[in-house]
């Protein structure tokens, strides 16, 4: 009864208010957008298991919320001991698609912070997304970059927010160049920016809002892995999927939790039951998610049918607001999608790139053919990410001028042999370089 009462107002958020390192100063709203308000080195994390012999820490920074309102934010920043200077800073947006504290990418990439399994969580599986992704991140190590890794829903775990994750991500740009033990040349160096799926999501809101807030950095490409450029026809087709299905009550509640308009709306639609499954996600990460709400059908939780309710008009104007597409990026944009996707549909990301590539983007889009079993969105997460690494590691070194888009059909992007370069001598032995030091 209490968690199905609460939702009758917006959604709290849960910010990790036992650790005063999230916690800004009373003076912070003073700051530049960018400016280090409290920094500290940490053991780091590798998948949540193992410590990571690399060099880390953790800075918290002023960022700006979608409002336009002073907000703060974290991000992690890593690099090797061998690295004196970093040649370029790679921000990896993390494939976040919750507001449960300990799935922050802050959270995981901390020694002994989140294990995988805690018998005293009601959902007991703690393994998050970002345990999934280290091994990039590791490619990303073994290149000699630096990589800042923010939680881009900030200090209070947004999730699906327009605009903001952007700020917060540029905003960390900001911050690890100007962290003086990370030893970063400052905002000339090549700067690059990647993630999938809520990545993806929050690596295009950065990219495009990076020429009006943040033109002094040197972003020389960012690569988006599924960014399901307009959230509603990519719910109506999750609902009932075996993985897509089970992501549906927590991108709900993230919209809840901006908006007070959205979830009395929602809440009109909403059994009893439903109610309790939209609490119960925001509770846990991704994974326990997955297995909790396997195939979702949102239809036995809703008094309408979904796109009667999605058709509602408060409903529908939180949806559009949360569409991609402008302002277009100047920066060159790498974008993976496969054709099978069940929540990223290629129709979407064909009409998403088609608006950038009018406005003048450079886009060298990659649709993959490649069928996935159970999940095309899971399956892509993995065998789109060489391809992806390749192209940033060009645009980071020896970066070929393009001035229209380069859009391609392709059985799969793994078997172009940079890709495969990338796979071997990057994501599976990369972790293996950084943990030797070589």
């Amino acid at each position: 009864m209490g968690a199905t009462s609460a939702l009758a107002s917006p959604a709290v958020a849960t910010p990790d208010t036992a650790d005063p390192f999230y916690a800004p100063p009373a003076d912070y709203a003073a700051k530049e957008p960018g400016a280090i308000l409290r920094a500290r080195q940490i053991q780091a994390s590798y998948s949540q298991l193992i410590a990571w012999p690399v060099q880390a820490w953790q800075l918290l920074y002023r960022t700006t919320a979608a409002d336009g309102q002073p907000y703060a934010a974290v991000t992690t920043v890593l690099k090797t001991s061998r690295t004196t200077q970093p040649s370029a800073l790679l921000s990896f947006q993390n494939m976040t698609d919750s507001i449960a504290p300990q799935c922050m990418p802050s959270q995981a990439l901390r020694q002994g912070q989140v294990p995988w399994i805690d018998p005293s969580k009601s959902g007991p599986l703690q393994l998050t997304t970002m345990s999934g992704e280290t091994p990039m991140i590791a490619a990303a190590l073994a290149r000699g970059w630096a990589v800042s890794v923010p939680d881009f829903g900030g200090i209070d775990n947004h999730y699906s927010t327009p605009r903001e994750p952007g700020y917060v991500v540029l905003d960390g740009i900001r911050a690890a160049e100007a962290f003086e033990p990370a030893a970063l040349p400052g905002p000339g160096i090549p700067t690059l920016m990647w993630g999938y799926s809520g990545g993806g999501i929050a690596s295009a809101w950065a990219a495009q809002e990076q020429p009006r807030y943040a033109p002094e950095l040197n972003v020389v490409g960012a690569a988006l892995g599924a960014p399901v450029g307009d959230p509603r026809p990519a719910l109506l087709a999750m609902n009932g999927t075996p993985v897509g299905g089970s992501l549906l009550p927590g991108a709900l509640m993230g919209i809840m939790q901006d908006s007070p308009e959205f979830t009395a709306a929602i809440n009109r639609y909403l059994t009893p039951a439903g109610k309790q499954k939209i609490a119960d996600a925001t509770n846990n990460c991704t994974p326990q998610n997955m297995v909790s709400d396997f195939g979702f059908d949102a239809n036995q939780f809703l008094t309408e049918p979904l796109p009667q309710v999605l058709a509602d008009p408060v409903i529908s104007a939180a949806f559009d607001e949360r569409n991609l597409g402008s302002p277009a990026p100047t920066t060159p944009l790498y974008v993976y999608n496969t054709i099978d996707d069940e929540g990223s549909l290629i129709s979407n990301i064909d009409t998403l790139v088609s608006s950038y590539c009018a406005a003048g983007t450079p886009v060298t889009y990659r649709r993959e053919q490649i069928s996935m079993p159970v999940s095309g969105h899971t399956g892509e997460w993995f065998l789109g990410a060489p391809g992806a690494l390749a192209w940033l590691q060009q645009q980071a070194e020896t970066p070929v001028a393009q001035t229209n888009c380069d859009i391609q059909t392709v059985p799969a992007t793994i078997l172009d042999p940079a890709a495969m370069n990338a796979l071997t001598s990057g994501i599976l032995t990369g972790p293996v370089r950084t943990f030797l030091g070589i």
